[in-house]
């Protein structure tokens, strides 16, 4: 079974999400990668992304731009416990034929190098024909090499795209932004200039620090940062002492 989005996948703006991540410009880069989205949308494929960061962030963005932030997005790591989302992090499910039947009608996202106990059990259920779930793998580079159609999503280093990093930093802040619902001028000059100096090892980091960067300056103290984004404060403290050293 299919997965039909709530409202048609906007192309321009998938597109264009398509371009910062993975360079803009690289246009056939792109053109494959948006084939490979609909192909796993039709459940005629695994949607997977290979990249040295964690990708599940990733994952989550692509679910928001085509199924919709209202579909559930559950993500399968036996390492962690079950929880659920917020606004920083996605829900968790130990076991592969929860995370499965909890992902109905959205997105199963699995790491490559922690798989569930029942992964066979899961892949089972998965193959079924009214399955309506669409299951994204993060992986490393190197994780399957004989991996060849359809194209995966080969993220590349953010080291690599040092001509591009200001754009990175302005269209994730302009994200968190519209996520928290604060006001345009909730992120500012100086926040770009702090994260350009202190967070931009990964697209991950920088997405992680605007987020955070404009809960606090909308809610004007760590612990009311805190709260709306899901978090203990002394975590968010933290954060912002790592970060400042």
């Amino acid at each position: 079974m299919s997965l039909a989005p709530n409202e048609p996948v906007d192309e321009p703006t998938l597109r264009d999400f398509l371009g910062r991540v993975l360079g803009w410009g690289k246009h056939r880069a792109v053109d494959r990668a948006v084939r490979s989205i609909h192909l796993s949308l039709a459940r005629d494929a695994v949607l997977v992304l290979l990249g040295e960061d964690d990708l599940v962030p990733l994952a989550l963005a692509l679910h928001r731009r085509t199924l919709g932030a209202a579909r559930p997005f559950v993500v399968c790591d036996p390492r962690r416990g079950n929880w659920k989302p917020t606004v920083r992090s996605p829900g968790n499910r130990v076991s592969g034929a929860e995370a499965l039947a909890a992902a109905a009608g959205g997105t199963l996202c699995l790491r490559h190098s922690r798989l569930p106990d029942d992964y066979a059990k899961m892949t089972e259920m998965a193959r079924e024909p009214d399955a309506a779930v669409r299951v994204v793998v993060c992986a490393a580079p190197s994780a399957d090499p004989f991996l060849i159609l359809p194209g995966p999503l080969t993220i590349p280093p953010l080291a690599s795209r040092a001509e591009d990093l200001p754009r990175i930093i302005e269209e994730y802040g302009q994200d968190a932004v519209a996520t928290l619902g604060a006001r345009p001028d909730a992120f500012t000059a100086e926040d770009r200039a702090w994260i350009a100096r202190s967070c931009a090892t990964t697209l991950h980091e920088v997405e992680k620090a605007a987020l955070r960067l404009v809960a606090l300056r909308m809610a004007g103290s760590i612990s009311g940062a805190a709260g709306r984004l899901g978090m203990a404060p002394v975590s968010l403290r933290r954060w912002i002492a790592r970060k400042a050293e």
